[in-house]
């Protein structure tokens, strides 16, 4: 069941590291005059590392449907893991004055969503360019090998090789 007065527009965000930040809105359903505390909360990606700690009240006016938060993403130069954090909707308290563990969260399937942090990070793999076995004949003294880089493109990615003799 849906929150009457407020609620997310989207309940799963996804946005790139490199994005610098995301946009979330919450949505005032009866669009009369009120307030909600909107805070951003840990999940695989914690506040200060991966994304800023958001903890704020949006004021709505009369009339006014849409309001939103904006969040800043922190972009590293490591791969890791898509990683999630959650936004919470809280009845209005003052967050200077309430900590969060006091705050009461508001009731409804709509009242929280997961935003996921896209890695943009990824080394990619090496593979073989030609997946069918390559045959030269020996008395030339080269084979052509071509290897190619799938599934990502930041950062060096280096191969160590040699020949075998089969028998």
């Amino acid at each position: 069941m849906k929150n009457e007065n407020f609620g997310f527009a989207c309940l799963h965000y996804s946005v790139s590291e490199a994005s610098k930040s995301i946009k979330i809105n919450v949505i005032n359903k009866k669009k009369i005059a009120g307030s909600v505390r909107v805070r951003t909360i840990d999940q695989e990606a914690y506040a200060g590392q991966d994304f800023e700690l958001v903890d704020t009240v949006l004021n709505f006016k009369q009339g006014e449907a849409v309001s939103f938060i904006t969040v800043i993403i922190n972009d590293d130069d490591n791969w890791e893991p898509d990683e999630d954090f959650w936004v919470q909707l809280y009845e209005p308290s003052d967050p200077s004055s309430v900590p969060i563990e006091n705050a009461v969260p508001l009731i409804g399937a709509d009242t929280k969503t997961i935003v996921t942090i896209i890695d943009d990070d990824k080394p990619g793999s090496l593979a073989f360019e030609d997946s069918k076995p390559i045959k030269a004949v020996a008395s030339s003294g080269v084979a052509e090998v071509n290897i190619i880089r799938k599934n990502g493109s930041d950062g060096i990615v280096k191969v160590d090789w040699e020949t075998i003799q089969l028998d």
